[in-house]
């Protein structure tokens, strides 16, 4: 036997041991996951079972899932991950793993549950479910019925909001990506596993607006940082340390670095200023003031820099302002100057030889040969190119575009023509990155929704042969209590409106597929001699109704609004029914629904992102409307002045919900803002109840409220957040009492009792993910982190 031949027997020998350790640890897991298992099983049998081949659901049973530690199930999986047989658990918990984090075991129990019914049973409804769907030990809900679809491909979830990428090499070789971040902190994540690697670095007093690394023989990489406060620094990667500091002089900003070395090892650093300066800085020497670009006509401050290998194995350096130009970094003489059409916003070398790329703020992409200077321009939908990034899959040459939408384009540069598009973020685009591999590349990118996806190439290919994705839910409302058969409603992305039956899984009816212009609001009006009508804004600002029993337009017709409309909320008030609308033209307006004709105008400063209307039934009615201005402003419906006016500061405030309920407390609002906190508010004496309360990483995106009718009434509220998690609190407690991983940000939430339990309620969801509809049961209020 030969030494090669005697390796694969030793490994294979050691992948079946590993193998057999997984499956006899796999049995000494309790098969729900309330009963604690040994420490053990928690941090080392899902690393046992991927070394021996076994990572799978045998071997790493469902109940272990909420108590892993040790290595991430999803780096183990491989991102993005893609569902197999007897994985289905495993990429469920992979899904959700990045938000639960340090949550509680009924939370990671619950969110585990949501995942694997969404991913593994869509559209079906509850009692077509088998029972490893319908029930899970130790989660808080159980699935009605859902079209949610958590994300595949999320490396990690960050704190803070990135502006920048690179990859870099880290310690024993590993491949690490590197993000910037607008509070000045550069983080290291290991590109396996979503883990993040050393104490993030307090790098600087701005913005961390560029990256870039330059590796080495010996392993000692350097990583090169620019930001908005003037500094450009040089890090070790391995060690976390900083090796150097540079300056730009006056009040500017870093625009743009890179770096190379020489034959000899030695570094240089290269950046440019927001004045169009470009400085170099050489290892053991003085810096060099390479040239002052001249800024474009159209756009004073757009400047960038990169690098390309030109002819012969010449290593260039390009800085791009109202020229792209040129230099040979061996002796910093200019060799090129082309003219640029529109300002530059990105530069980056392509995997064609000589060729690069430079994206414009009017949409374009322009493929420049750096040695003649010849020009391949493609033409975008007007949006500044802020990211590109260049790959080849499948021995084809792509480009990566993204701008200030949350979309990523794919252009082959072989046929200029955009051939894909990757969907899955739901936030503005800052970053790409290109990691590259002996047998693949794949793109890293970043956005504003605070999270690192990967894309591989089967996500790649996916893209390019234009497979559809399902549509987002902008909006869902589901029928309140009085109605036997629970009618959810959800406007999607398409502009297409869809009521779906949640007991049987059926579309009982569709409309609104003809629209150019999506709706986000719709509501349920209160019952009217024995019908209730489906309330939607449509695309002129008007409201417009839908009878879901004759399947077909109502005669409701409201007019007023000049521009889009956010929010609507209706109550059956004292003396009618009402409806209260909010919208882009700063105002509120309220309708007597029973005859159809305008009662008020609100007006607040700035935009009107919410409404909420609610009454007792008896003598109170309640109309209150959330702005941009940060106020919370409550209405009579005889007043044209508010009553009150709520400071909530909480900056923009996105959502607001109020509850009438008999329960200790008395009636309250909750508002939601973009500060991440929910405020409750007695709308007695009109001032706060207790302490904000915190937890969302990222801004409130909506609210619901409800009392329960047991013996003992209790009030929760539940907010939803851009950072991919429910929470509901105990209202009296300030409490949170359970922490929902979605995966994707939730944009509307909407409440019934369930006819269950007293202590139940129905929660309906809608996202960028789709929607879901889940019984929660809340008889155990025990606080989660």
């Amino acid at each position: 036997m030969n030494p090669d031949e005697r390796q694969r027997s030793a490994d294979t020998g050691e992948q079946q041991a590993h193998a057999r350790i997984a499956a006899a640890l796999a049995r000494l897991v309790k098969p729900d996951a309330v009963t604690v298992p040994h420490p053990y099983l928690t941090r080392h049998l899902a690393h046992h079972a991927a070394l021996g081949e076994a990572l799978d659901d045998s071997h790493v049973p469902p109940g272990l899932l909420p108590w892993v530690s040790g290595d991430a199930v999803r780096g183990l999986l491989g991102l993005p991950h893609a569902r197999r047989a007897n994985r289905e658990w495993l990429t469920a918990w992979a899904a959700i793993e990045p938000y639960v984090q340090d949550a509680d075991l009924p939370s990671r129990c619950s969110s585990l549950h949501l995942a694997y019914t969404a991913l593994r049973f869509p559209g079906v409804p509850r009692h077509d479910l088998p029972q490893e769907a319908a029930e899970f030990a130790g989660s808080r809900l159980c699935v009605l019925w859902s079209q949610w679809a958590p994300p595949s491909n999320v490396l990690a979830t960050l704190s803070r909001r990135s502006l920048s990428l690179a990859t870099a090499e880290g310690p024993d070789g590993a491949q690490l990506l590197v993000v910037g971040s607008e509070s000045g902190g550069i983080e290291l994540i290991d590109t396996a596993t979503g883990t993040p690697v050393g104490d993030r670095i307090p790098a600087h007093d701005g913005d961390v607006r560029c990256l870039f690394f330059v590796a080495h023989s010996t392993g000692d990489g350097a990583l090169v940082s620019g930001s908005t406060d003037g500094t450009v620094r040089v890090w070790d990667t391995v060690r976390g340390t900083l090796l150097d500091h540079m300056t730009f002089g006056g009040r500017t900003w870093t625009a743009a670095v890179a770096g190379y070395r020489d034959g000899a090892g030695t570094l240089t650093v290269a950046a440019v200023n927001g004045g169009g300066a470009v400085k170099l800085w050489r290892e053991h020497s003085e810096e060099l003031h390479l040239a002052d670009m001249s800024a474009h006509p159209l756009e004073q401050a757009a400047f960038a820099l990169g690098l390309a290998i030109g002819p012969g194995g010449r290593q260039l350096l390009l800085g791009a302002g109202r020229t792209l130009k040129v230099w040979d970094t061996a002796d910093h003489r200019l060799l090129h100057e082309y003219p640029v059409g529109a300002p530059v916003r990105c530069l980056t070398e392509t995997t064609v030889p000589g060729w690069v790329a430079t994206g414009h703020s009017d949409g374009s992409i322009t493929l420049w040969d750096t040695a003649s200077g010849l020009q391949a321009i493609f033409r975008g939908e007007g949006e500044p190119v802020t990211a590109l990034a260049a790959l080849r899959i499948d021995g084809s040459d792509l480009l990566a575009a993204a701008g200030s939408g949350s979309t990523i384009d794919l252009w082959d540069m072989d046929t200029r023509h955009r051939t894909g598009q990757l969907t899955g973020h739901t936030d503005a685009m800052t970053a790409l990155r290109t990691i590259s591999a002996d047998d693949c590349d794949r793109l890293a990118s970043t956005a504003r929704d605070n999270t690192v996806r990967l894309w591989d190439t089967h996500s790649i290919r996916h893209a390019i042969r234009g497979t559809a994705t399902a549509p987002a839910a902008l909006a869902a409302a589901i029928t309140p209590e009085s109605v036997a058969t629970p009618l959810l409603a959800v406007n999607y992305s398409t502009a297409q409106t869809q009521v779906w039956d949640t007991l049987t899984g059926a579309v009982t009816g569709s409309f609104g597929r003809d629209s150019k212009h999506a709706s986000s609001a719709l509501n349920w009006a209160p019952e009217h001699e024995g019908r209730r009508l489906l309330l939607w804004a449509a695309s002129d600002h008007s409201i417009r109704s839908w009878d879901p029993v004759r399947g077909a337009a109502a005669g409701v017709l409201l007019k007023g609004h000049s521009r889009p409309i956010h929010a609507l909320a209706s109550t059956a008030a004292c003396d009618g029914r009402r409806l209260a609308i909010s919208g882009d033209d700063f105002t509120v307006r309220l309708w007597d629904l029973d005859r159809e004709r305008p009662l008020q105008q609100w007006r607040h400063p700035y935009t009107v992102r919410t409404v909420a209307a609610a009454s007792d039934g008896v003598s109170a009615d309640w109309f209150a409307s959330g702005s941009a201005d940060g106020t919370v402003r409550l209405w009579a419906a005889t007043d044209h002045a508010p009553k009150k006016v709520l400071y909530c500061r909480q900056g923009i405030i996105n959502a607001v919900a109020i509850n009438t309920g008999t329960s200790p407390l008395p009636p309250f609002l909750a508002s939601g803002g973009d500060d991440r906190t929910v405020r409750i508010w007695d709308l007695r004496t009109l001032e706060p109840i207790g302490e904000p309360l915190r937890g969302h990483t990222a801004a409130v995106e909506a609210i619901a409220t409800w009392t329960t009718s047991a013996d003992v009434a209790r009030s929760y509220v539940a907010s939803s957040s851009r950072d991919g998690t429910i929470r509901v609190w105990d209202a009296t407690t300030s409490c949170c009492i359970l922490r929902l991983a979605t995966g994707n940000p939730v944009h509307t939430l909407s409440v019934r009792p369930s006819g269950e339990s007293v202590n139940k309620v129905v929660l309906a969801m809608a996202g960028a993910a789709g929607v879901a509809v889940l019984e929660l049961d809340l008889e155990d209020p025990s606080p989660t982190k």
